[in-house]
């Protein structure tokens, strides 16, 4: 996440200096930075009595290519396909215009879960977690 953070940071700086240093833009140029650098990661998330389910859409991503962080409250979801961890090695690339193929998501959970109770199954590009509630007390 910091990493993606500090690329759509340098992206945006880049659109800040282009507009000639022009200040009250940071949002629109974060955003279009953002949306330059990821792929809109389609989610629904389901609550259940004892249960949350989150379903991702990944179609294009194998499950080594997707890291999952999961928190009591936040779940962070994050991918890379192979390809492009394989051409990162070639060499470093100074300019592009090309669309990445990886994407970020981080979600507010509707509930307190256990994060040591969650399952992932990655199954025809659809990612599917399910994560067990924490009892109120």
């Amino acid at each position: 996440m910091k990493e993606f953070s500090q690329t759509v940071a340098r992206r945006g700086y880049e659109y800040f200096e282009a507009r000639g240093r022009e200040f009250g833009h940071d949002l629109e140029d974060w955003f279009r930075a953002e949306s330059e650098l990821t792929r809109r990661v389609p989610v629904e998330i389901k609550e259940a009595e004892n249960q949350i389910t989150v379903r991702a859409e990944v179609p294009g991503f194998a499950a080594n290519g997707i890291k999952v962080s999961v928190e009591p409250r936040r779940l962070d979801i994050s991918g890379k396909p192979e390809k492009a961890a394989e051409e990162e090695k070639k060499g470093q690339t100074l300019f592009s215009e090309i669309r990445s193929n990886q994407f970020c998501r981080e979600l507010r959970l509707p509930a307190e879960v256990d994060p040591a109770k969650t399952t992932a199954v990655l199954k025809n590009g659809v990612l599917e977690l399910a994560f067990t509630k924490v009892a109120e007390s």
